[in-house]
């Protein structure tokens, strides 16, 4: 495939955790119910990064390099503010929440291809915030835990 446009990336969000970690349909991603999140500007990073280990070698004078641990990462998605959007509702709901839990969310994000990748997300913020000449937007806060996992369309 080609090169794809980023206008159309849909982001969904689940309240309800998946009970396994993967593309598996009865129990893993594709078995949650997720809510659309309405007017999407922009979206938080879809995979996490690798950390590289290293070691100053004395005896050949050279720098090694393993490949460590997945770090997950984090980032904010940006929205329209819209009071009345259920998908938004729900990840200020998970800002406001007082306990680990209340705060997890699983988020789907569908590309334009259908591609779609899966993260879990501590949601740590949900901020409207306005300016002169400019719509009224919401910043969410997240932090990713675990591996994303990627299902890709048939």
């Amino acid at each position: 495939m080609g090169l794809q446009s980023s206008v159309g990336i849909a982001v969904g969000i689940s309240a309800t955790l998946p009970t396994t970690h993967d593309a598996e349909v009865a129990t893993g991603f594709p078995s949650l119910t997720f809510t659309a999140a309405g007017k999407l500007n922009a979206a938080a990073p879809m995979t996490g990064t690798k950390d590289v280990a290293t070691f100053d070698n004395l005896t050949t004078g050279e720098e090694e390099k393993l490949v460590d641990i997945l770090r997950a990462g984090n980032g904010d998605m940006s929205f329209g503010y819209d009071a009345d959007d259920a998908g938004q509702a729900l990840l200020e709901t998970a800002a406001e929440a007082t306990t680990d839990a209340g705060s997890k969310v699983a988020l789907e994000f569908t590309l334009n291809n259908g591609d779609k990748y899966y993260r879990l997300a501590i949601i740590t913020s949900y901020t409207p915030e306005g300016s002169v000449g400019n719509v009224l937007m919401a910043t969410v806060g997240t932090e990713f835990y675990r591996k994303h996992v990627k299902v890709a369309v048939a």
